[in-house]
């Protein structure tokens, strides 16, 4: 089968490493397959196209782009990574043609801002008009999309995302902190929730516990989070900035717990993947969290004073830590791209 996957993004983010892996996957089975994307990468099947960013639209401009470049490329199956690629689809005259798109979540209908939501209300409704199924990572997820979009349910197929366990994996021995670490890794967006970080290290130091408390995420100095942890005179918390994919792995299995507060999530790769890496997870249970990292992860409300209370308990007790160590690995082997690949064929042979 010939088949060809489009995205107006790269491989940083969650939506990428999608679109990467499961072209990785159908490439191996030995389908004739290509990857349209803005960047390039080393693989044979990685098509990258020219884009101009035109500084703050490049992501409502992207779709013209993607689809200038796909206009002559003919395909058994055309797989949009989100609704901004399936757009592309539509304009570049594919409408007709076999298509799924992967619609990951409906975060945008709850926290986006009014142009954005427009923005992506349009890009959703051009996605479902050009394709003969949509993809969701989770139940939560296509719940929600019936629920804000109005689109028929027999039309959306939930299939999980999976983890790249060559890349992450636990150490044999977990590595020994001289402070007691606690990492997070994610966007900085509102819904991402990391102010409740920094109010959580403030009720921790107030309590005489001593630890360091590493953000990474790209872009910190263009939030209020520097500014709200010098307001409150928080001295655990340090900004790690954007830690590149070769350095993920190093990231999170060197913490000794990795805390997610997301208010709303459609899959959830970072608690997972450091799930995978054997490192304890608490995590928010909204969104899609409680259904994904069920068994895995302490989870709660995301309060800082739920955060606190349960960090406060791990700092003295070794004994719950391997225990979350233990459950962490053992829910996260669940997912696997291979799994994926194979739910998403099936979808495949039905349009075929």
């Amino acid at each position: 089968m010939k088949i060809t996957y489009v995205s107006c993004l790269t491989q940083n983010c969650g939506i990428g490493r999608y679109t990467h892996e499961l072209a990785s996957r159908f490439y191996e089975s030995e389908n004739d397959v290509l990857l349209y994307r803005k960047e390039g990468g080393k693989e044979p099947f990685i098509k990258d196209y020219p884009y101009r960013s035109f500084k703050g639209l490049k992501h409502y401009v992207a779709p013209y782009f993607l689809s200038k470049a796909i206009s002559l490329q003919k395909s058994d199956m055309w797989h949009a990574d989100y609704v901004d690629s399936a757009t592309a689809l539509y304009l570049s005259g594919k409408k007709g043609q076999k298509i799924v798109t992967t619609a990951h979540d409906a975060i945008p209908f709850i926290y986006s801002k009014p142009l954005d939501r427009f923005v992506y209300q349009y890009e959703l409704k051009r996605a479902v008009e050009v394709s003969q199924a949509i993809i969701v990572v989770s139940k939560k997820s296509k719940e929600d999309l019936v629920y804000y979009a109005g689109i028929n349910p027999d039309m959306i197929h939930v299939v999980y995302n999976g983890i790249n366990h060559q890349l992450f994996y636990p150490d044999l021995q977990k590595p020994h902190n001289e402070i007691f670490t606690i990492r997070y890794i994610g966007g900085l967006s509102k819904h991402k929730n990391v102010e409740t970080i920094i109010k959580t290290a403030r009720i921790l130091e107030k309590s005489g516990y001593k630890f360091r408390f590493e953000i990474g995420g790209g872009g910190f100095n263009n939030t209020n989070l520097p500014k709200l942890a010098k307001e409150l005179e928080v001295k655990s918390v340090v900004f790690s900035g954007f830690i590149p994919n070769e350095k993920l792995r190093e990231f999170l299995s060197g913490a000794d717990v990795f805390l997610y507060p997301s208010l709303y999530e459609g899959f959830g790769f970072p608690p997972l993947e450091a799930m995978a890496c054997g490192t304890p997870t608490i995590s928010s249970n909204k969104g899609s969290l409680q259904e994904v990292l069920n068994g895995g992860a302490e989870l709660t409300d995301p309060e800082p004073e739920n955060f606190a209370a349960i960090l406060s308990g791990l700092f003295k007790d070794p004994v719950k830590l391997q225990s979350l160590r233990e459950m962490a690995i053992q829910a996260s082997s669940k997912y696997c791209w291979r799994k994926t690949a194979q739910e998403t064929e099936k979808i495949y042979q039905k349009l075929r």
